[in-house]
């Protein structure tokens, strides 16, 4: 009879999981998984005790695995060890045996919070019958930075460039920016993370009722150390860092798309937030962006965003969380959630 067991992952299991990954993820995102491996993994620094990615074997051969994000989380009034659940698969002649549960419940035993986040139908059901609360779906926010340009993307060229021009009025006039100013504060990109972030979490962490902790440690990991390209944003109030934001370029299927992938300070500070967001939509129109885009749970963040002229739309990132006894409280007060693009790992 096969004897399955669940170990953490080894050096020894690297070719057999990069294989099964390959057959559920294709040959570009395996490729990109194998140069991320040890910055996503083991260089986290609230990875404590190195990467954290569950296996499962059956008769010491590799069948599945469930990989995880560890990361400290500000939970209702104190921090908790959480971590987020990603690239989770049971090779396909294994499923149906009870695998798949059992590797997420060795995940979940070992933290106080389990996050999922951006998942497939079939796994966004496992986790809710395991348990897990369901948070829905992470709102996506999106202007229209260049509407000829969008239009051509849609309609073709020769009617994009003659529609374009009536979709902008349309946008001004449905989708209006509201750009009341905060003149005490300025905007500057920089390229560090100092310590003045750590004092900028201890001030904000506790206006929100769910957020994982970003100290200056884990902003270089997040953002500078990555492989992918991320301008950094300071809002200044009399010198003093009042937030800051992150964002990225990218073009996608011949369209210039321009990500706030996040945005952070104090819920309230509206003007810091303003601030931000209007920066980086000016380098977005410097740059030829089209499209700018965020996704954003939390509801005073949402406000600044349609301040700025963002509109909801349609979302396909479903999220649910497994929490510590006694959260009903949290899971109540989700508009003071910060969740955005650069949690997890969907921005990769």
């Amino acid at each position: 009879m096969a004897r399955f067991e669940i170990g953490l992952r080894t050096s020894g299991d690297d070719a057999e999981l990069f294989r099964l990954y390959e057959e559920f993820f294709g040959a570009e995102l395996t490729a990109s998984s194998r140069r991320r491996w040890r910055w996503q993994y083991n260089a986290n620094p609230h990875a404590e005790e190195g990467a954290v990615v569950w296996v499962g074997r059956t008769d010491a051969t590799p069948v599945g695995q469930m990989a995880t994000m560890p990361v400290w989380l500000w939970w209702g009034d104190k921090e908790v060890r959480a971590s987020w659940g990603m690239d989770f698969f049971v090779r396909r002649n294994e499923q149906g045996r009870g695998l798949g549960p059992r590797l997420t419940r060795a995940w979940t035993d070992h933290v106080d919070a389990a996050l999922a986040i951006g998942l497939t139908p079939p796994a966004y059901a496992l986790y809710k019958r395991m348990g897990f609360k369901d948070v829905g779906k992470l709102p996506f926010f999106q202007k229209v930075i260049d509407p000829v340009a969008v239009a051509r993307r849609r309609f073709g060229t020769l009617l994009g460039s003659l529609s374009g021009p009536f979709v902008a009025m349309g946008l001004r006039l449905i989708r209006p920016s509201r750009r009341s100013v905060d003149k005490t504060v300025a905007v500057v990109e920089t390229k560090q993370f100092t310590a003045e972030y750590r004092a900028l979490w201890e001030r904000a962490k506790g206006c929100y009722a769910m957020c994982v902790r970003r100290d200056p440690d884990y902003l270089r990991w997040r953002y500078l150390d990555s492989e992918k390209p991320y301008a950094i944003w300071e809002a200044r109030r009399d010198g003093a860092l009042a937030g800051f934001a992150v964002s990225r370029i990218e073009d996608y299927r011949g369209l210039r798309m321009g990500w706030l992938i996040d945005v952070f300070a104090h819920a309230s500070d509206h003007g810091a937030k303003g601030a931000l967001i209007r920066a980086i939509l000016d380098a977005f129109r410097q740059a030829g962006v089209a499209r700018a885009q965020a996704f954003c749970l939390n509801r005073e963040l949402q406000m600044d965003l349609r301040r700025q002229g963002f509109f909801e739309g349609d979302s396909t990132s479903l999220f649910c969380v497994m929490a510590p006894a006694g959260s009903d409280d949290v899971f109540t007060d989700r508009d003071r959630w910060h969740v955005v693009f650069g949690d997890a790992d969907m921005d990769r």
